[in-house]
């Protein structure tokens, strides 16, 4: 396993050889594509300028993703590219002579890639691995700079040539690494979080009205189980003044009363769900579990006078906090709409390895039963709601 998290963990970033970034694909030439033409320099140098031509290349380590959902695998590949739109010629200086001592560049490049590739296919780990990137991104400049010199800027046809013997005999030699097929555990851990709302039915209804809910949440899960936990938070309206049922003065006057028309509410549910849909971007899970659910509020205590016309006169002596608390099930469905999917640099939990993350927009209707017994008489009733949440899943990868 340990040896899994470090080849992931090593495709981290793509620092450039010296390049100008394009995000076309018709500026990309991969080593693997074949021999350079001058077609594929598509920047034409002015009659002014000192530089005969210019091949701009890049040594890169890229996941490269194919598939989404469970089913998906990544490439951990590095790449010799060139860049076509970065890279310049003149018609004078566009000779064979001049595009051999290019070509002898771009595969001393691909030289410097198959031995990175071959690291990466040895299990190093992701610090490892950006070491190594660099490493030979440096190296590449070193050796490029001393064929440079050596063959006078490829007009030396010996150099040329013994320098192409050298390297085309280190390429045989190194063989084409295999690319390794990295496809997603069967693990997964995320969170989520968003707003819904809940509204009380039953006696429960005569007491507390609907409120928009906050809420955050984990899950995990393996295969299709899947478990999470969350809690949410939200600020009703409180109806009752009297739900533990105080008995009043002897003239009738209450001797209790709301101190606000809100109260707070506080629910918590660890739910376990069971994918039973996962086709495409679309993933439906119904859940089952316990439930917590707490009102709060505060009371006011009264005491009665009378005016100087017999009128009653009441006043607050004191205020108390009053809560209702309660365990019970919940079920609930989640249906989650994939967004986006990509390789991680690092994990979540800052770990070096890396990671298949992706983020869902995820719809859950759901219930849950209350029943407070110190109220008198007894409330009881169902909470029916539903969550828009924002959800983030990571999986590990693994060969």
């Amino acid at each position: 396993m340990a040896k899994i998290f470090k080849l992931i963990m090593l495709l981290a970033m793509s620092l450039c050889v010296p390049v100008a970034m394009a995000s076309d694909n018709g500026d990309i030439k991969l080593w693997s594509d074949g021999p350079l033409t001058w077609s594929d320099f598509h920047q034409l140098l002015p009659p002014t300028s000192s530089q005969a031509s210019q091949l701009e290349v890049e040594l890169n380590a890229t996941p490269i993703e194919n598939g989404t959902g469970a089913n998906a695998t990544v490439r951990l590949e590095t790449r010799a590219i060139m860049h076509r739109n970065a890279s310049a010629t003149s018609a004078a200086q566009s000779t064979p002579e001049r595009l051999r001592y290019h070509q002898l560049q771009f595969d001393l490049l691909e030289l410097m890639r198959r031995h990175l590739q071959d690291e990466i296919n040895s299990g190093i780990d992701g610090a490892t691995a950006e070491k190594r990137l660099k490493y030979y991104q440096d190296l590449y400049r070193q050796r490029a700079r001393q064929i440079a010199q050596e063959t006078k800027n490829g007009t030396l046809e010996a150099a040329v040539a013994s320098w192409e013997d050298n390297i085309e005999s280190q390429l045989i030699a190194v063989g084409t690494p295999r690319v390794p097929q990295v496809t997603a555990m069967q693990g997964c851990y995320g969170f989520y979080a968003g707003v819904g709302y809940d509204s009380p039915t039953g006696k429960l209804r005569n007491n507390f009205g609907g409120s928009v809910m906050f809420h955050v949440g984990l899950t995990g899960g393996y295969k299709r189980l899947r478990l999470k936990a969350d809690v949410a938070f939200g600020q009703p309206s409180y109806r009752n003044d009297n739900i533990f049922n105080i008995a009043p003065d002897d003239e009738g006057r209450p001797l209790q009363g709301n101190n606000s028309s809100h109260a707070t509410h506080i629910m918590a549910s660890v739910q376990l769900g069971y994918t039973v849909l996962n086709a495409g971007r679309l993933s439906i899970t119904p859940n089952v579990g316990g439930f917590y659910n707490h009102y709060g509020w505060d009371i006011a205590n009264y005491s009665w006078d009378k005016d100087d016309e017999g009128r009653d006169v009441r006043s607050i002596t004191s205020v108390e906090k009053r809560n209702l608390n309660n365990f019970s099930f919940i079920a609930s469905i989640d249906f989650d709409i994939n967004l986006n999917s990509g390789v991680t640099n690092t994990s979540l939990t800052g770990a070096t390895h890396r990671e298949r993350w992706t983020s869902s927009l995820r719809i859950t209707p759901w219930l849950a039963h209350s029943k407070f017994s110190k109220c008198d008489p007894a409330v009881s009733g169902m909470h029916i709601g539903v969550n828009i949440s924002y959800l983030g899943l990571a999986r590990l990868l693994r060969l």
